[in-house]
């Protein structure tokens, strides 16, 4: 058996993007359909605490590395890594899903792209940035979930929280594209 390590990406003291819906708040309706979809037979989830101790995080990257910190030293070989999140623009025209993976990849490249279309068909939102990420090109530099977890890592922007048809699908359904690509995994 393996584990899937599931990172809500955020907390309520570091809430990330807001819009139609705040992302913390999607991220744990998504993650809430999820848990209970993935094949108990192939899968042993674990979900990544977000809190750890917030009176001694004074910023969101102590939090984060926390979080990789709790994976790392729990994961074995073949265990996964899916963080949820979701997009925002200022556009709020812009919509779709992408998925980071780690740059200089291309297994992980092909993974996250996987990802994005088993999500595009399941919720009917189009693939956006040619839904695979690389995680060199972020404007904030490089993504840690991605990069500094032993196990593989994707990082899912399940939607833009700035648009309203991205925010329209039911949390079960975008859940439902998620758990057929680990499923199938």
């Amino acid at each position: 058996m393996r584990t899937l390590f599931i990172d809500l990406g955020h907390s309520t003291k570091f809430p990330g993007a807001s819009g139609f819906k705040a992302e913390t708040l999607w991220n744990r309706s998504v993650w809430l359909r999820l848990a209970g979809m993935l094949d108990p037979k192939k899968w042993i989830v674990v979900l990544v605490p977000d809190d750890f101790g917030w009176k001694d995080l004074r910023s969101s990257n102590m939090n984060l590395i926390n979080r990789i910190r709790f994976i790392n030293s729990r994961c074995k070989d073949g265990d996964w890594v899916l963080s949820i999140h979701g997009n925002a623009a200022i556009n709020p025209a812009v919509r779709g899903v992408t998925t980071c993976y780690m740059g200089g990849s291309e297994y992980m490249r092909q993974k996250a792209l996987g990802l994005s279309r088993a999500y595009a068909k399941a919720a009917g939102v189009p693939i956006w940035g040619g839904g695979a990420f690389d995680d060199r090109t972020g404007r904030f530099g490089r993504i840690g979930m991605v990069r500094d977890t032993r196990p593989p890592a994707l990082l899912i922007e399940a939607g833009f929280v700035t648009n309203k048809q991205d925010m329209s699908i039911d949390a079960t359904t975008a859940a439902k594209g998620i758990a057929a690509w680990f499923n199938a995994l």
